[in-house]
């Protein structure tokens, strides 16, 4: 079972980019600060080429239909790329 993060754990994005309905688009990220806690965590998985799990809280222009998204992001085989996809969503918002 996929437990859904508390939304109150994310931390604010600070790029706000518009992805459409049926559409597609993209999501860039960075830690930029040494002494972030997640840091290391993401630095090793590189280096060891283990997947990363990242959940992404969006919602619209308006700051309504939340949802939070699970990617998962793994070394593709035989190569040196990295492959996105996404495992769940979980609407916030929804009745």
């Amino acid at each position: 079972m996929r437990i859904r993060p508390d939304p109150a754990t994310f931390r604010p994005q600070t790029r706000d980019l518009y992805s459409p309905p049926g559409d597609v688009s993209f999501w860039q990220a960075a830690i930029r600060t040494p002494d972030d806690p997640d840091r290391q965590r993401v630095e090793e998985a590189i280096r060891n080429e283990s997947p990363l799990i990242i959940d992404l809280l969006y919602g619209d222009h308006e700051g309504g239909q939340q949802t939070i998204s699970r990617f998962s992001v793994a070394p593709y085989p035989g190569k040196d790329e990295w492959f996105p996809s996404v495992v769940q969503h979980w609407y916030l918002n929804h009745s």
